[in-house]
């Protein structure tokens, strides 16, 4: 119950016994869960696993006359607000059969769009394919209220493996108008039980993510750098607007990781999605890098810019290059953090077959450890592929043996022995190319076992077979009318492409498509080719659950080498439910 408007009604009573001379009886207001009025907000996180998932701010502030928890939208995307109930109500939380909370929407611009999303829960290491859905849909119903209620027979109960309640804006049709993104406001939860009471919550609790809810930033498209990588202090929380420039003076620290090779990395959000940086003291004159070009994600909130890039316009001289690095966009922007490291070879990997028995396995120094490959996994080791460790060792490093190869017993990927692959300390990576390199190009001679192994001790925390390695694009247009697109199982959806995305479709040209479906997979259909109907990359999809890559040559060995008899619609399908959150085409980098 909330003090201020307790303090209105008990006014409200005084005024009328003045008035009347006599006693007026008031009602209390229903009791709530979490009323935000004590300030606390430590048990709500962003949950950014999705991939149409928006990096939102979260505040608590003065609304509708109460404190509320606001959701301001960054990119325009999906925020995805998760609450841990478990942390909040402890041993009532399986107790919860309905919730109760007042959603409210305010525009920039001061005009009213109706607006709604999902309530979902976290089940089974991921979000519930069940939703219950809010609107604010009338101006004079914002803020409302907005009733949910559990459905246990699939599933829907809260527990210490379950444990969050996940709120999403999805339709904004202000942003849709071409107004401001709305600004969510949360206020009055009620966790109810089976009987309507309301369940006491522990407003002091902290967040505590399950297992898997991190997710993992969006690296499509982009380079991993090494753990050592070297932050410059200062640049988090520059900003700008939309051409105009800040920065700072570069450390010794990070001037010393400036070299060859290096690449600095920008974790920002910007109003057009840009990102550079910007040398105004080099011998060569104020001078912009990689102006629009940086190599982006395709979340457009990381962008990198290599050091042969800044040479490439400063010259090859980094002692010329002035001591003060800045950021600029062509829309308003901020900065999160600037790092520079060296790239550590890792790939965004699709097509993981995990092998369940590897995980665990450990030893000491220099001893190895594994398991008896299957048929089916054997199968999965073709010219492409790529063995992915899961991995912690004393000294960071860790690679594969093949003690029964024909070759005879072999080591693969030891840096020791002057071999190179990729790893980070935590995730090792191992191709086909650099096992037959080793062992010959016969697989059927390397042996059915693999082990690992390091220089130190070390455990593995799982292993799996990749299909291949997603490509980095670049210059990547979005086509705008294939976001939200969905159909059932085995069922295509798509647009009509216009002459200028036509002509992206070019000899190197990739389409990334970003998507979730029941199965994971995903394609695309081409279906007014004219060597009929087809189907394109869905014999060994390139994908991983989220992201899913078809490119122009894979489209021409269907297709046809002349791109004007492909027909001008493209669509998407999956063998199972599938929705896509957007669809660029670009150029392999």
């Amino acid at each position: 119950m909330k003090a201020k408007r307790i303090l209105a009604l008990l006014m409200v009573t005084l005024m009328c016994v003045g008035v009347f001379g006599g006693a007026s009886a008031w009602a209390e207001e229903a009791p709530v869960s979490v009323d935000f009025e004590d300030g606390n907000m430590g048990f709500v996180s962003v949950y950014d696993g999705m991939a149409n998932s928006d990096a939102c701010a979260l505040e608590i502030v003065d609304y509708n006359g109460s404190k509320a928890l606001q959701i301001t939208n960054g990119s325009g995307k999906v925020p995805y607000v998760a609450f841990d109930v478990a942390s909040l109500l402890g041993d009532k939380a399986g107790d919860v059969a309905s919730i109760d909370m007042t959603m409210g929407i305010v525009n920039p611009d001061g005009e009213f769009y109706a607006c709604s999303g999902n309530v979902m829960l976290w089940m089974d290491g991921g979000l519930s394919s069940e939703k219950h859905g809010w609107s604010v849909y009338l101006e004079t119903k914002n803020p409302k209220n907005a009733p949910t209620a559990l459905n246990p027979d699939k599933g829907e109960v809260f527990s210490a493996e379950q444990p969050l309640m996940i709120v999403t804006l999805e339709v904004d049709n202000g942003a849709t108008a071409g107004a401001a993104n709305a600004v969510l406001y949360i206020d009055d939860i009620a966790f109810k039980d089976a009987d309507g009471n309301v369940i006491e919550a522990d407003t002091s609790a902290a967040f505590t993510a399950p297992e898997g809810f991190g997710g993992s930033k969006d690296m499509s498209n982009l380079q991993y750098l090494g753990a050592d990588a070297v932050e410059l202090e200062g640049m988090a929380g520059k900003a700008a607007d939309a051409w105009a420039q800040d920065g700072v003076e570069m450390t010794e620290e990070f001037l010393a990781a400036l070299v060859p090779g290096s690449v600095i990395e920008i974790e920002y959000s910007s109003d057009t999605g840009d990102m550079w940086i910007v040398m105004p003291d080099a011998a060569v004159g104020w001078s912009r890098v990689e102006q629009q070009t940086a190599a982006t994600n395709l979340s457009k909130n990381i962008c990198q810019i290599t050091y042969e890039q800044i040479a490439a316009v400063c010259g090859d001289d980094p002692t010329t290059w002035g001591a003060r690095l800045q950021c600029e966009a062509s829309g308003a922007w901020e900065v999160y953090g600037v790092k520079v490291g060296q790239p550590t070879g890792l790939k965004n990997l699709a097509g993981k077959v995990e092998i369940p028995e590897m995980a665990g396995k450990a030893a000491g120094a220099w001893t190895q450890d594994g398991v008896e490959l299957t048929e089916e996994q054997l199968a999965l080791l073709v010219p492409g592929s790529v063995i992915e460790i899961s991995y912690a060792s004393e000294t960071g490093d860790m690679w594969i043996v093949m003690p029964d190869a024909a070759a005879g017993w072999s080591r693969v990927g030891n840096p020791n022995d002057g071999q190179s692959h990729a790893f980070d300390g935590s995730v090792a990576q191992v191709t086909y190319e650099q096992i037959a390199e080793v062992c010959g190009d016969d697989p059927t001679t390397w042996g059915t076992r693999i082990q690992c192994e390091s220089s130190g001790a070390w455990e593995v925390y799982g292993v799996s077979i990749c299909s291949g390695a997603f490509q980095n694009v670049k210059g990547n247009v979005e086509i705008p009318e294939m976001a939200g697109k969905a159909a059932d199982a085995w069922a295509q959806d798509g647009v009509e492409l216009t002459a200028d995305q036509l002509a992206l479709l070019v000899p190197g040209s990739v389409i990334t498509i970003q998507y979730a479906s029941d199965t994971g997979d995903m394609w695309i259909v081409m279906p007014d080719a004219s060597t009929g109907w087809s189907r394109v990359g869905n014999e060994a999809p390139l994908c991983d659950g989220s992201m899913a890559q078809v490119t122009y040559e894979q489209i021409a060995a269907v297709c046809g080498d002349d791109v004007s008899t492909w027909g001008t619609r493209l669509q998407c399908e999956s063998s199972g439910a599938w929705e896509v959150f957007s669809v660029n085409i670009g150029t392999a980098a």
